[in-house]
């Protein structure tokens, strides 16, 4: 069932013992949503719990912060930033069934919770915490407030991206009334790189490869390259390649193909304005946003570049 954020916030009102719950592989907004919502819930006085089924990255520690450790058994079952159950990754097969509300701002999602709210037009989750969190006059902190910006800063590429709203800079200007380091979080997020995110770039900006006159780029991230850097970089940086080919000069459409396994594989997909990242990851099952986007495809590296590349093309042709 649709719900709205009035709606959402007598939801966490009036329960309790909850379980938040992000996707898999996560990022800062899906991060930022799980532990500022704990964080709001357990400073109502109720006992609230995060979990994930991957690893966070060192990067995204600070976030942890918000949370005070509480054991309890769970009655309530929340996910954030997950447009999908299939995204929850080893957690689906226990808690895919109990969500009892689903927080979510994807263009292309599956239902999946007794309660939704959804809203296509956030820039992140994070904004949709943030405004229950205002409907419930919840009080916020600095941890709590950098836990939401970091969503924010996160979904909007540290609010470059054209799904930045004046909605979403206001939250961010009220959010940064609280006392937290912002400066700090935006080098962690966007500037700050390893020697050996460096080297793997290079690699990977080698390997480029172009169509269509050059508007179109695409980068393999195989078994061989992450095992070839797998004691220099950790998985973040791995997942953090998405917006490399769209960075080129000219490109209106990049994907980075990501090895999952010997016949599996990741497609992350970012677009500049008319073409739509969303369908076009749709047609394989995927989703997501406007202008970023994903889908797995399973088959061979050959089988996968003939399936990919008309796609692409029809697409950009398509909005010529």
């Amino acid at each position: 069932m649709i719900t709205d954020i009035k709606n959402a916030a007598k939801i966490l009102k009036s329960n309790d013992d909850f379980l938040i719950l992000s996707h898999a592989n996560p990022d800062g907004d899906t991060l930022g949503c799980a532990y500022g919502l704990c964080g709001v819930l357990q400073k109502m006085g109720k006992r609230a719990k995060v979990m994930c089924a991957d690893e966070i990255a060192p990067r995204m520690e600070f976030l942890r912060e918000t949370l005070i450790q509480q054991n309890f058994e769970e009655k309530t079952v929340v996910s954030v930033d997950v447009a999908d159950r299939k995204l929850l990754g080893d957690l689906d097969a226990v808690y895919g069934d109990k969500i009892y509300l689903a927080i979510d701002h994807h263009e292309s999602r599956r239902e999946f919770a007794k309660y939704t709210l959804v809203d296509p037009d956030a820039a992140a989750a994070c904004e949709l915490i943030y405004q229950i969190a205002e409907e419930m006059n919840a009080p916020l902190d600095g941890e709590i407030a950098s836990c939401l910006y970091t969503g924010l800063a996160t979904d909007t590429g540290c609010f470059k991206y054209s799904n930045t709203t004046g909605r979403t800079h206001i939250i961010a200007a009220k959010l940064m009334e609280h006392d937290f380091d912002v400066a700090g979080i935006n080098y962690k997020l966007f500037d700050m790189k390893s020697k050996g995110r460096l080297e793997l770039e290079q690699v990977i900006t080698q390997g480029m490869e172009f169509f269509c006159d050059d508007k179109i780029a695409v980068v393999w991230l195989t078994t061989e390259i992450m095992e070839r850097f797998a004691d220099k970089v950790d998985g973040e940086d791995f997942n953090g390649l998405a917006s490399l080919p769209r960075q080129v000069e000219g490109v209106l459409l990049g994907a980075t193909v990501k090895q999952k396994g010997p016949t599996t594989f990741k497609v992350s997909v970012r677009t500049a304005e008319p073409i739509n990242a969303g369908s076009v990851c749709a047609l394989f099952g995927g989703g997501g946003h406007a202008r970023a986007a994903g889908c797995s495809i399973e088959g061979s590296i050959e089988f996968v570049r003939a399936k990919l590349l008309p796609v692409f093309e029809k697409a950009l042709k398509a909005n010529e």
